[in-house]
């Protein structure tokens, strides 16, 4: 392999997660001076749109010190028909020091750092690992919970989803217990399920997950409506957990589909901090991957 960047969950170590936690803790408490980027290029590479994980990648590397490059498909050499292996070189090639790559394509990140020196972070890749945003969840989680033993649902559109795969391997990982729920057509197959709303009693943190509404068009659900009805998270079935519970959602949000309207006004939904969190944990993985501190070497 010859850069290391940060591809999947699964590479990681639990010191490596607690790290790059630790660190994105020092860039929110206003520590940057001496961990910074300045002279440095980040190249972001998106073929799939985006708000939040492509702003904030901005926003770290702009409050890092780093130049940012912004190319997307249609605006590059890809559109007159430059594959994506060259296009990555062309960057390296450039001087660019990190690349941010989100695309439909799983896989993907791995498979370019074959071809260039420079680090490479997976922004999200077709349905297999999202760990930007897996590690911004553990951190907003850490600012109330521990890990060990916390009691965790991802409840919503589980087979689809780059977001329940990456946040389900961390959360094991960090001694934490995971649990899935949502309808059957959009679980993997043979995959333990637990009910709602009756597992929301013993619920410590819940995920819910952006419901795809192309799922509807292939069949896979009667209609958003229904979904709503038996798995949206309203303020009754908000009643029902722990006090002390957390609501988590990735973004963006179907209002009166995964969530109701009151529900995301209620303290207990963190999702407007996931969204802060982001841009100090995506510092952190910018900062780590481009200084090359020590995380686990990934064998190609």
């Amino acid at each position: 392999m010859k850069g290391k960047g940060i591809h999947a969950i699964k590479d990681l170590t639990v010191k490596d997660i607690e790290r790059l936690l630790d660190l994105a803790d020092e860039y929110k408490a206003g520590k940057v001076a001496r961990k910074n980027l300045k002279g440095r290029t980040v190249a972001l590479f998106f073929s799939e749109n985006s708000t939040r994980t492509k702003l904030s990648f901005t926003l770290a590397a702009e409050k890092l010190g780093a130049k940012v490059l912004d190319l997307n498909e249609n605006s590059s050499s890809i559109a007159k028909g430059e594959s994506l292996i060259d296009t990555a070189m062309t960057i390296s090639a450039m001087g660019a020091d990190c690349l941010v790559v989100r695309h439909r394509e799983s896989g993907i990140t791995r498979f370019l750092q074959k071809y260039v020196d420079i680090p490479i972070i997976n922004a999200g890749d077709g349905w297999s690992e999202h760990p930007s945003q897996c590690l911004l969840d553990l951190m907003t989680i850490r600012e109330y919970k521990t890990f060990p033993g916390l009691k965790v649902l991802i409840a919503g559109d589980i087979l689809h989803s780059r977001v329940a795969r990456s946040d389900s391997e961390a959360l094991k990982k960090m001694g934490a217990e995971v649990y899935l729920t949502g309808p059957k057509t959009l679980l993997p197959p043979k995959t333990p399920k637990v009910p709602w709303p009756e597992s929301l009693e013993k619920t410590d943190v819940l995920i819910l997950l952006r419901l795809q509404k192309e799922r509807q068009e292939q069949g896979l659900l009667a209609s958003l409506q229904e979904y709503h009805c038996f798995y949206g998270l309203t303020s009754d079935y908000l009643e029902m957990m722990p006090k002390e519970s957390l609501i988590l959602h990735p973004g963006p949000v179907n209002r009166g589909v995964e969530l109701a309207d009151n529900v995301l006004d209620n303290p207990r939904c963190k999702i407007n901090e996931q969204v802060t969190n982001g841009v100090f944990m995506r510092m952190a993985m910018l900062y780590t991957a481009i200084e090359r501190r020590k995380l686990v070497e990934i064998s190609a």
